[in-house]
């Protein structure tokens, strides 16, 4: 979910029975808006662990923002945006922005299989095409999906070729 969407988050959007978040608006500039498209208008499924944690956050709370600041308002991206760096200098990490959690997300849920058509609906793009710009595969996952789909498995390659100098099975004295 875009950040905006998240400090827009109401307790009212969260199905935690259903573990479910239901995108409904977003915050720009310290204010409610609507959210950037069509799609965004959006139910996103969330893993037990994050109902568990959003259960725990809320207490007994039932309406209200989720994500507020200790005045009770929107949380600003600024503000957010200047303590994400500041730990990410602590960990000796290079500066980013917020939008990086997204794109990272998309490339985790595409490389773990996730269907693109349910990422793009999760992550609230109008096409594939977008979704598709957001993916960045890491070269080891490259080299692990290249082995899988090889056009000549180990194993029968181990079993045709010949031994010998120039065969798989050449072991040297």
């Amino acid at each position: 979910m875009r950040c905006g969407e998240a400090f827009g988050l109401h307790v009212e959007d969260l199905d935690l029975t259903g573990d479910r978040i239901y995108i409904r608006r977003g915050v720009w500039e310290g204010e409610e808006v609507t959210v950037k498209t069509k799609q965004g208008y959006r139910a996103v499924t969330i893993d037990p662990i994050l109902t568990e944690m959003l259960t725990a956050h809320l207490g007994t709370r039932k309406t209200g923002g989720v994500i507020r600041t200790r005045n009770a308002t929107p949380l600003c991206k600024r503000n957010t945006r200047r303590r994400l760096n500041e730990l990410l200098r602590d960990l000796k990490l290079p500066k980013a922005g917020l939008h990086a959690f997204r794109h990272g997300r998309v490339s985790v849920l595409q490389s773990m299989g996730v269907p693109g058509d349910l990422v793009k609906e999760w992550v609230g793009h109008s096409n594939l095409q977008t979704t598709s710009r957001y993916t960045h595969f890491q070269d080891d996952y490259r080299r692990q999906i290249a082995s899988q789909v090889a056009l000549f498995p180990q194993q029968i390659l181990a079993e045709k070729l010949p031994d010998g100098p120039n065969g798989p099975n050449f072991v040297e004295n």
